[in-house]
């Protein structure tokens, strides 16, 4: 894996709610955002006590695309399952730090079927020949009576190594022929179907092939 180098590269970002675009969801966005009677969350000013102090549990990087988490997954083919809470909370953090994108309520849990909304992340990851893959982020998704986190990817993501850190499992995203990528867009839908876009310009070739470190924190409730 190449560590990437930062650039400023032209970047767009768009909410694809028809009368009202929304550059960041904010806690008072996600506080005013009215959760259906039968769900259960924990409210905008709850959700932050929880989180400040307490690294994520499942973390997504670029420099290829690399899946860091607390848990072990199950692969099944390019699907990979973990056994888990629904996600609770979405942070998109920039490669100067800055924090592009917050969703303190990420997931609803009926309290009469179980049923669980999540909110989804959809990632495209391109090489330098400008072909395309996606990966897909869906958090909540029930199977009997058990909840699962679920990455669905076009191309494999590897196991690479235990690390000695919260988040021990490291994997890798193979490339797109055989060639490193890095993401050129990410769009995340909310619980309640806002959409929220980001894309760059990943530019350079073979070793000069280069991305924005963007960082995908995602807590578990």
């Amino acid at each position: 894996m190449k560590k990437t180098s930062r650039r400023n590269f032209a970047k767009t970002m768009t909410a694809a709610l028809a009368a009202a675009p929304v550059a960041l969801v904010t806690r008072t966005d996600a506080k005013a955002q009215t959760p259906g009677k039968r769900a259960q969350v924990r409210s905008s000013e709850e959700q932050p006590r929880f989180h400040q102090d307490t690294p994520p549990s499942l973390q997504i990087l670029d420099g290829s695309l690399i899946v860091e988490s607390e848990d072990e997954f199950t692969e099944t083919g390019t699907v990979y399952t973990l056994k888990s809470a629904p996600i609770e909370h979405i942070r998109v953090i920039a490669d100067n730090g800055d924090k592009l994108y917050e969703d303190l309520d990420a997931s609803e849990v009926d309290s009469v079927t179980g049923a669980v909304t999540s909110s989804t992340i959809d990632i495209v990851v391109i090489n330098e020949d400008k072909v395309r893959s996606n990966v897909k982020v869906v958090g909540g998704v029930k199977i009997g009576p058990d909840k699962f986190l679920q990455i669905t990817s076009d191309k494999k993501i590897k196991f690479k190594s235990k690390q000695k850190k919260r988040r021990k499992f490291r994997y890798e995203h193979e490339g797109n022929g055989g060639k490193d990528v890095h993401i050129e867009s990410i769009e995340i839908t909310n619980v309640r179907g806002r959409k929220t876009k980001f894309t760059v310009t990943p530019s350079g070739t073979d070793e000069n092939f280069i991305g924005e470190d963007f960082r995908i924190l995602i807590w578990r409730d």
